[in-house]
């Protein structure tokens, strides 16, 4: 006989036909504090066609996806990199007028020639600090345009906002704290040559400790960014705290540090020449011809000039900053695949309502990486027919009684003749 009732695919949400309803294995919800507001979807929305594909990526792979995250949802990615990239462009453009424009205006004397340099070194460094404090609050920020890029659907500003908001104080705070471990990374190699300089020692003590103390400082720069790079993604993806994402961060880079660190430089070099050089060219060659019909400008004129450099950094920032942190949490989710099959997790247990949810660490994420969250992630969701007689079966129905096997039946005699 043929069971009237159908099967049902998992995740596809079909009922069955005579409208029973059929166990499943659920979880609770996110806090309302972390749990975005839902949206309408169609259940088999994690089956419709991505242009980023859900397997371990390739490089190539990972910058078109960061590219393609960006063209897919221009509100979200620019709008956010806009406000902060506009912040750090207002205080730098602001520092460089009023620490070194006003030493142009003075004489230039050797003294003052120091001076400046030295103001607008200052200067640079502090916005190249706040370019990369900006790039890690936007690869957590974004983190869920990715996640849901990923599977297809596109996001809005406001809900990547009420995503974000709750976790933006952490976020700043991780930020901070990975590149105040870069910051040190670079001082404390750097601390023996300065000792010896404000000593006045012998200047061979001097080079010998530059010799040793500037390729440390760099190697310890580089290692301690590419270990704890992934910090703000998991913070937000994961819902860890600040100590827990540092520690993730590092266990997931753990095998593949130099891989990691190969995507990170070659993002890095796309990035400045791109930030740097092609973009701010029209703006610079702007500026060089004003510069030629006024060559002391002043007044409004030497404003103007520095507001016009200041737009093309903006607008240049704008396009980049996203890219990179894009590249960021591309990766993230490549080493997670990776490491963690989490692309057959996906697979197995689609998302139905939040895909934020399914990127909770899982069954299949190794042990020792810190405290787990108390937000649990979606759970599987199957659909079967019920069999015949009671179902769901009593807990306390006693399980059937064990019946012997009958013991084997002798074997026959043999043929008549027969002799061994």
């Amino acid at each position: 006989m043929t069971d009237p009732r159908t099967w049902a695919a998992p995740g596809s949400g079909t009922p069955p036909d005579d409208g029973s309803a059929q166990p499943s294995l659920s979880s609770a919800e996110p806090s309302s504090a972390d749990r975005p507001s839902a949206e309408p979807s169609p259940a088999d929305e994690v089956e419709l066609e991505t242009e980023i594909p859900l397997r371990p990526l390739g490089v190539s792979e990972i910058l078109d996806g960061a590219v393609t995250y960006i063209r897919r949802n221009p509100r979200a990615t620019l709008g956010m990199s806009a406000v902060l990239t506009s912040v750090v462009e207002v205080i730098v453009t602001l520092a460089q007028y009023f620490l070194i424009g006003s030493q142009a205006r003075n004489e230039v004397t050797p003294r003052v020639l120091e001076r400046s340099l030295g103001w607008a070194f200052l200067t640079f460094a502090g916005g190249l600090l706040l370019t990369a404090f900006v790039v890690l609050l936007l690869a957590g920020m974004l983190a869920p345009v990715m996640a849901r890029t990923l599977l297809g659907r596109s996001t809005s500003f406001a809900r990547t906002w009420r995503v974000v908001r709750p976790r933006l104080p952490r976020l700043v705070g991780a930020a901070a704290i990975v590149l105040a471990i870069v910051f040190l990374a670079v001082v404390i190699p750097l601390l023996p040559l300065a000792a010896a300089a404000a000593a006045g020692a012998p200047d061979g003590l001097q080079a010998l400790a530059a010799i040793v103390g500037v390729p440390l400082a760099l190697v310890m720069m580089v290692a301690g960014y590419v270990w704890f790079a992934f910090t703000t993604p998991i913070l937000v993806m994961e819902r860890r705290g600040v100590i827990a994402s540092l520690r993730r961060s590092a266990e997931i880079v753990r095998g593949r540090w130099w891989r990691t660190f190969g995507v990170l430089f070659l993002t890095l070099v796309i990035t400045v020449l791109a930030e740097f050089v092609v973009l701010p060219a029209p703006f610079t060659v702007v500026q060089q011809i004003l510069l030629a019909v006024h060559p002391e400008p002043g007044g409004w004129m030497l404003v103007g000039l520095v507001a016009l450099g200041a737009l093309g950094r903006i607008i240049a920032g704008t396009l980049i900053n996203p890219f990179n942190a894009a590249v960021i949490a591309i990766l993230y989710a490549d080493r997670r695949m990776r490491r963690e099959a989490f692309d057959l997790e996906l697979q197995m247990d689609p998302p139905q309502e939040d895909p934020l949810a399914a990127w909770l660490p899982g069954p299949l994420t190794a042990a020792g990486s810190g405290p787990q969250p108390q937000v649990p992630r979606g759970s599987f969701r199957w659909t079967v027919p019920a069999p015949s007689g009671t179902w769901p079966p009593s807990p306390h129905t006693p399980p059937p009684p064990y019946a012997p096997r009958p013991p084997h039946a002798p074997p026959p005699p043999p043929p008549p003749g027969w002799r061994p």
